[in-house]
């Protein structure tokens, strides 16, 4: 791989320097470069295969000028890379690619078509990636992409992946059936229904953006393992985290003015909902206040904690302590007992637990952030754990980044927090 020549070039995205690259076959392949660069970790890149008929024919029968136009958008404000890779239609060429376009119009599938024409459904290799990358002295990387194979097969090259950053795609009426096929035939992570994406993406709505003047911040967090389970095997609930996620539990409960946890997470677990010294190797910032989420079950505050604040919300109210509060919900809204926990001071809260109450959060459009530890360290296995322990949410909205001895994801659900994600904490 010879580098033949770079220059700075203004673009409609931002300023990137261009480098030019000959390989081993004579093509030409460019790497597109925002930030310094060299020696760092985690940098945002975009392993991108070239497409003429969307990129500069404006085609609508694939989301690939989407992805590309996303990730010069993103590698201009976060530092990074974007790699050009000269290997059109999956690496079968224009005019395979025009073959099998005019087989689809038939009503075949995209991998259809290229059987039918004894192509390969994917004959794209990445060693040039690989090689740009090493001339880049980049040390490690966070993928653009929505496909686990490309992942995997970087990973081959030995190219150290940390992380997933996912890439919207927008269906529209040409390009559904395909992306639709991506989803279901090559286990691409994007979430297709009936032609339409059921969230385009994870931002708030205006009702939603509007209620959260009136709620406290919600950031829901929990630990699963690679089966999305949070029990052993003997039905009881486990610890899945490692050491330094445990940590940034801890840093999280310091943070936040109020813990959250549903009746069947506090009765099975009697959990101290506390930032503790001896996890985090100082004396704790604050203790936040706790919520408990009772529903028709009796919950029951230890006297001997009697003087931090508490809350329990519920159906039916209990003796309670001078530093503790009953707040009254009838069904399972969560509206008014969050507004009531605004009026009563509690700005910011983190949700725990159980997975009920975690879906019940999700589901009314409640949650600003969410971030769910993995124990795996399989970036598209710890994707799938998350879809499959909460189905309503969309692969392409979830980062990933290696953590500790696992996987650590974010879902930004509103505009504000969306590109302050750092290990899922949010400064």
């Amino acid at each position: 791989m010879n580098l033949e020549a770079s220059t700075q070039l203004p673009t409609d995205f931002g300023s990137f320097l261009v480098k030019v690259y000959r390989n081993k076959q004579g093509q030409e392949v460019t790497a597109i470069c925002s930030g310094a660069l060299v020696g760092r970790s985690n940098v945002p890149v975009r392993v991108h295969s070239a497409c003429f008929t969307a990129e500069t024919l404006g085609s609508l029968k694939c989301d690939c000028k989407q992805q590309l136009d996303f990730a010069l958008s993103y590698i201009a404000k976060h530092q990074g890379v974007v790699l050009y890779l000269p290997q059109e239609g999956r690496g079968i060429g224009l005019s395979n690619k025009i073959r099998a376009y005019a087989l689809q119009e038939k009503g075949y599938d995209t991998i259809q078509a290229n059987r039918m024409l004894n192509l390969p459904v994917d004959s794209r290799t990445y060693e040039d990636a690989r090689d740009i990358l090493l001339d880049l002295k980049v040390n490690s990387i966070c993928l653009l992409t929505n496909n686990p194979t490309k992942l995997q097969n970087l990973e081959d090259l030995g190219v150290q992946v940390t992380g997933r950053i996912p890439v919207p795609s927008d269906p529209n009426s040409f390009s559904a059936a395909y992306l639709d096929t991506k989803q279901q035939q090559m286990g691409h992570l994007i979430k297709v229904d009936n032609g339409k994406n059921t969230k385009n993406s994870p931002v708030a709505s205006k009702k939603n953006t509007a209620q959260i003047s009136r709620r406290p911040f919600v950031h829901v967090n929990f630990a699963i393992d690679s089966e999305a389970s949070t029990l052993n095997a003997s039905g009881t609930n486990t610890t899945l985290s490692c050491d330094a996620d445990w940590r940034r539990v801890h840093e999280l409960r310091e943070k936040y003015a109020a813990v959250a946890v549903g009746a069947n997470t506090w009765q099975l677990d009697s959990p101290r909902l506390t930032a503790r010294a001896d996890v985090l190797g100082r004396k704790p910032i604050r203790q936040p206040a706790r919520v408990i989420f009772s529903g028709h079950q009796e919950c029951q505050f230890k006297l001997d904690l009697s003087e931090r604040q508490s809350f329990l919300i519920g159906h039916t109210e209990h003796a309670l302590a001078a530093t503790q509060t009953f707040i009254r919900c009838q069904n399972h809204d969560l509206a008014h007992p969050l507004s009531r926990l605004k009026e009563l001071d509690v700005d910011s809260m983190l949700v725990e637990g159980g997975l009920t109450l975690i879906d019940s959060f999700i589901r009314q459009n409640m949650v600003d952030l969410l971030t769910i530890y993995v124990r795996t360290c399989c970036i598209t296995t710890a994707t799938n754990a998350a879809i499959k322990a909460i189905p309503d949410l969309n692969a392409d909205a979830i980062e990933a980044r290696k953590y500790g001895q696992g996987m650590l994801l974010s879902v930004a659900f509103t505009e504000s927090v969306r590109h302050e994600l750092s290990y899922g904490m949010v400064s």
